[in-house]
């Protein structure tokens, strides 16, 4: 009777042993079942235009009088902007070093109808603004303070900021109108290396997509390398910092890079978030999902995402909306409830568009 008594404790705790390390391992605050929506959109229609050529998009956008832009790498020109009402296509900022050039555009932002675009190499902004006859010029060229930030973005027309630069033991670089800095702020998310030993992180580790609410005062941060989102207040700083859907625990490890010095190599590489999308009410986060195999090399359709995910301001999860095929770039329309893509399509890459408007 002992005997059979010690057994039954040692199941019971065995039984809540397995159920604990079970949760800790799966390690997230969502995952894909506490989306309450799941969206397969209808078919697609391409937007044909005879003489539209997109060689290398990266970024895809929206602008509210009725025009896309597309940043592609591609062409002698790196910006494309598309008139939906006239047809006509405008094409600006060639590479270069020069005014009115940039090395390689990393981003695409649209503020007030200004459209703001970022080069990382330069740490320069040029804002380009639609005149009366639908035309875009520069309006405006400047260099940031801060040295090679990894994302920018307009939060007001005098406010604007940056995921800072590696080297920096903050998150978040604020900057004024002209791009000078006027503070830096925000910690790192927890990270171990090899030896389980905490150690500081930084935004190579963290690099992250990064949008804000039409006011400018909260910002919504996305991990592109492992799946962690963070959401800040102008005032509170970090109110939410949440993981999901994969679990993977990320640590790094030092590499060795020759005379440079070295890096944190991080374990294991995932691709988790690539692009953010926003309104006043919702969050849209681009998930790919991919557990990478270094010995092998990765197919075209594992390292864009095949779904987006819907969350409120809070960090509630919405809907889901999955695809077909892998998405190189989205943006959407919120007043039309219009989803526009980037996709390959025979052999091509297109840009295609998605009527939303039964499923809000």
């Amino acid at each position: 009777m002992k005997l059979k008594r010690h057994f039954v404790i040692y199941c019971i705790l065995l039984i809540n042993l397995v159920c604990y390390t079970g949760h800790s391992s799966k390690n997230v605050d969502f995952d894909k079942e506490s989306f309450r929506k799941n969206i397969k959109p209808p078919v697609g229609e391409v937007y044909f235009h005879d003489s539209l050529f997109l060689g290398k998009p990266r970024y895809i956008q929206y602008h509210p009088d009725s025009f896309l832009i597309v940043l592609d790498m591609g062409t002698k020109n790196q910006i494309k902007i598309i008139d939906l009402k006239n047809r006509k296509i405008q094409e600006m900022i060639p590479q270069g070093k020069g005014p009115g050039e940039m090395i390689s555009a990393f981003g695409l932002q649209i503020k007030n109808r200004d459209l703001f675009v970022f080069c990382l190499q330069l740490s320069k902004v040029i804002k380009l603004t639609p005149d009366l006859n639908r035309k875009f010029f520069i309006s405006e060229e400047f260099r940031i303070e801060e040295k090679q930030p990894l994302k920018f973005y307009p939060l007001k027309a005098d406010t604007f900021v940056c995921i800072s630069n590696i080297e920096s033991d903050k998150r978040l670089t604020f900057l004024d109108s002209k791009g000078k800095i006027i503070r830096k702020l925000g910690d790192f998310p927890a990270l171990t290396n090899e030896r389980r030993e905490k150690i500081r992180g930084n935004n190579d580790v963290f690099g992250s997509y990064i949008t804000a609410n039409p006011e400018g005062d909260k910002i919504f941060l996305a991990c592109a390398y492992t799946d962690l989102f963070e959401i800040y207040d102008m005032k509170k700083m970090l109110i939410n910092r949440f993981k999901g859907p994969s679990g993977i625990k990320l640590t790094v490890h030092r590499k060795n890079i020759g005379k440079i010095g070295w890096v944190y190599q991080r374990e294991p590489p995932f691709l988790a978030y690539c692009k953010l999308d926003s309104n006043e009410d919702e969050v849209w986060a681009g998930y790919v999902g991919f557990l990478e195999d270094r010995k092998k090399r990765s197919a075209f359709s594992d390292v864009y995402p095949k779904e987006i995910m819907c969350f409120n301001w809070k960090g509630k999860p919405l809907r889901r909306i999955e695809f077909d095929k892998p998405v190189l770039a989205f943006d959407f329309d919120w007043t039309s409830k219009v989803l526009y893509t980037i996709e390959w399509i025979d052999e091509n890459p297109d840009i295609k568009y998605y009527s939303l408007r039964n499923y809000f």
